[in-house]
């Protein structure tokens, strides 16, 4: 299997994203607008911040904008560096933010959300293009909504039709969520079945990520929502910190994709609390978690 020609290129791209020490200094911005600014003169954020300036959004909500496009368009370039089971390998690192856009749009319909409205600001996920976003939300109903997923490997048909059944049925929109959500997680699994230390790796790393989801719905119910969020959100920095690090002794093979995943979503959560600490006004105490260097878990072994 090679990883040659997607792992060069993930080698360039790795080094342009911003590091704790460039966050940081972000989160010292007086205000949205100049943290703009400050991001307008990095090459890798320049050209995501033009996409976004069109949407004419107040600053902040257009930097929250600008780092859901980033992921996008970083996640959603990686399947096409690959092919055969690299690139299968690939996609089930990158479905997960399939799931969160598919999910994203079936909410802002069922609130009922102007079509256009959903069609022209919905961000893409990574299998999921801006094209199949689109039409999830011009869909007539859930069936035709579903249809861009199937179509770009992100369910399978039956997986679908099982869904549209589930709300035939009368399931709510949460049970509707879930049944997608566990179509998906089923296709990353099927994506990493076989033999080989890779494929392995990749298996012991979605119960864990498993696992961790579990943990994080019992602290929620024991700590209250707030307190649970920073508390998940910090345990999952230190597992993506881990896997950005382990991606840096594999230069060769899936550990630099795994890694460079778990850096851009890093890089996501981070800078989600810098944009936090100027809009809503968090303190340096509540962002100082989102910026300490994190330990190695002991279960990652790649």
């Amino acid at each position: 299997m090679s990883y040659d020609y997607g792992n060069a290129r993930i080698a360039a791209m790795r080094g342009r994203l911003l590091d704790r020490v460039a966050i940081s200094r972000l989160g010292e911005s007086d205000t949205a607008s100049v943290m703009v600014t400050q991001l307008e003169r990095s090459p890798d954020w320049a050209s995501i911040l033009r996409r976004v300036a069109p949407l004419g959004t107040e600053a902040s909500v257009a930097l929250e904008t600008a780092v859901e496009f980033h992921r996008s368009a970083r996640l959603g370039a990686l399947p096409h560096f690959y092919e055969g089971r690299p690139r299968r390998f690939v996609e089930a690192l990158v479905l997960p933010l399939d799931a969160e856009r598919a999910v994203a749009v079936l909410r802002r319909r069922r609130a009922g959300e102007a079509v256009e409205a959903i069609a022209g600001t919905a961000v893409a996920g990574a299998l999921l293009d801006a094209a199949g976003i689109a039409a999830m939300a011009r869909a007539p109903g859930l069936a035709a909504a579903l249809l861009p997923l199937w179509e770009r490997g992100v369910i399978s048909r039956a997986d679908a039709r099982s869904i549209v059944a589930a709300e035939t049925r009368g399931a709510d929109g949460g049970s509707v969520e879930a049944t997608l959500k566990a179509a998906i997680e089923g296709a990353r699994r099927e994506r990493v079945e076989g033999r080989g230390e890779e494929a392995a790796a990749l298996r012991r790393l979605l119960e864990h990520e498993q696992a961790a989801m579990e943990l994080a719905i019992v602290e929620l119910g024991e700590a209250g929502p707030m307190m649970a969020t920073v508390v998940e959100r910090t345990a999952r920095l230190a597992r993506l910190d881990a896997l950005a690090a382990l991606g840096r002794r594999d230069p060769l093979g899936l550990g630099a994709v795994a890694g460079y995943v778990a850096a851009v979503e890093a890089q996501a959560i981070r800078l989600r609390a810098m944009i936090a600490r100027v809009r809503v006004h968090w303190t340096a105490e509540d962002v100082a978690p989102y910026l300490a260097r994190t330990e190695r878990p002991a279960w990652l072994a790649w």
